[in-house]
């Protein structure tokens, strides 16, 4: 036997079976025939594997390409916002500045006709619900733009095609904690007035006792973490700063130095999640006070951005009862429906406090931490503000504080800039 016969007959690999009677030259003709359709459709299956990679590959291009393009245009609405937002916020402190020398009672009628601005592109682009720019139509008004002479503007707010939310908070109605790396003379006051709060309402009181807290004791440890000096504050509970963290594992020092955010609360001993999510909206580390400040009313609060039910609480002894309280509510809105503020300089303060609160200063309190007379400011230094842009599935945020000169520190001075800009983010 042919050793050729002992191996299926084949083309191009692959085996065939000739029929019986059939010629040979015939029968390869139509094994040919069936061996080159299945090498075309293999071919064909190939080449539909490479389009469908390619199209899948060009679909995935296009996509990326896509939302690079939508990143970059949010990024900038969000910078556009921003740097709107600053310019805003530089504007005003330049009218309170100018209208603080003015010696013409109009011009101090004026501001407080204006108000401040430097929270106006809140009300217009809400962070919380961006404002579509193609629909620039809506809010063109309110800056006084013409489709006519402005129509180059209106066109470059369609063009971003996107949406824009703009947050500016005033960190200056807030407990600043940081003042307690300044000096222990306003850090006393800064405690003073963290007590206050912790202990304000029964409510409040019933949970640091069922918690075992107690309010004199955490606004020790606070102090104790930020302040300069090593040793334990006398209602701490403890005696040394640093024992309740030496228990910790790995252990840690206090840290004694000005707070970087306010989310380092979490670490002070006894300062709870639950206490954290209820009170933290009322204090504040900015601007980042330094024991080189000069400034002595850096523990001041802003009475005019402060939150009310705050402003209850510091008072709570002259609003205790249900009437005194109504009262408050019913002049306090009368008195912002009028000014778009509380009180605009030191005078209305002062006609606040006694006629409307109910105030008496006491005279042996006077130049005590606790006088509380000496709490209050009507101006603010520090500013928060947050600039959303979203464009398509792309959202960027830009995050910064700006840190003012007080009026009384920028009087007299020249060439350095009386603003500062830190904590800047962009997400």
């Amino acid at each position: 036997m042919n050793w050729k016969d002992m191996f299926p007959k084949t083309i191009l690999l692959f085996p065939i079976e000739l029929e019986e009677g059939e010629p040979e030259s015939e029968k390869g003709t139509k094994k040919s025939r069936g061996v080159a359709m299945i090498v075309a459709v293999m071919i064909i299956s190939l080449m539909m594997m490479f389009a469908s990679d390619y199209i899948v590959s060009s679909s995935v291009d296009l996509t990326l390409a896509s939302a690079e393009r939508d990143n970059v245009k949010a990024e900038y609405i969000a910078k556009s916002g921003a740097n709107w937002a600053l310019w805003l916020n530089l504007f005003d402190y330049g009218l309170d500045v100018q209208f603080s020398s003015a010696k013409d009672p109009a011009m101090t009628q004026a501001k407080a006709a204006i108000g401040p601005l430097w929270n106006k592109l809140n009300d217009i682009f809400s962070y919380d619900m961006p404002v579509d720019l193609t629909k620039v139509d809506k809010f063109a008004a309110l800056f006084g733009l013409s489709e006519v002479m402005d129509s180059k503007i209106i066109d470059f707010f369609k063009s971003m095609d996107g949406e824009l939310g703009v947050l500016a908070e005033d960190e200056g109605g807030k407990i600043n904690l940081n003042v307690c790396y300044q000096n222990q003379t306003n850090c006393k006051i800064i405690i003073a007035q963290l007590t206050a709060l912790l202990g304000c309402t029964e409510v409040e009181r019933e949970f640091l006792k069922q918690n075992n807290i107690k309010p004199e004791e955490v606004a020790a440890k606070i102090q104790d973490w930020i302040d300069q000096n090593s040793a334990a504050e006398p209602n701490s509970g403890v005696s040394s700063e640093d024992d309740p963290y030496q228990k910790r594992t790995p252990t840690f020092k206090s840290k004694n130095s000005p707070m970087d955010t306010l989310d380092e609360l979490k670490i002070v001993e006894d300062w709870s999640s639950d206490l954290h999510s209820y009170f933290s909206p009322y204090l504040t580390v900015y601007p980042f006070t330094h024991s080189q400040d000069k400034d002595k009313s850096a523990f001041k609060l802003n009475v005019n951005s402060m939150n009310q039910e705050v402003l209850k609480c510091f008072f709570s002894k002259e609003l205790g009862s249900p009437e005194s309280k109504q009262n408050f509510v019913k002049k306090y809105k009368e008195l912002v429906d009028q000014g778009g503020q509380v009180a605009g300089d030191d005078k209305a303060l002062q006609s606040l406090l006694k006629d409307v609160i109910g105030f008496q200063p006491d005279a042996a309190e006077k130049g005590k931490e606790t006088d509380k007379s000496n709490w209050l400011t009507t101006q603010s230094r520090a500013f928060k503000v947050r600039a959303k842009g979203i464009v398509g599935n792309q959202t960027r945020t830009v995050e910064f504080n700006i840190e003012r000169q007080s009026i009384a520190q920028r009087k007299g001075t020249t060439g350095l800039s009386p603003w500062r800009l830190n904590g800047f983010s962009m997400k």
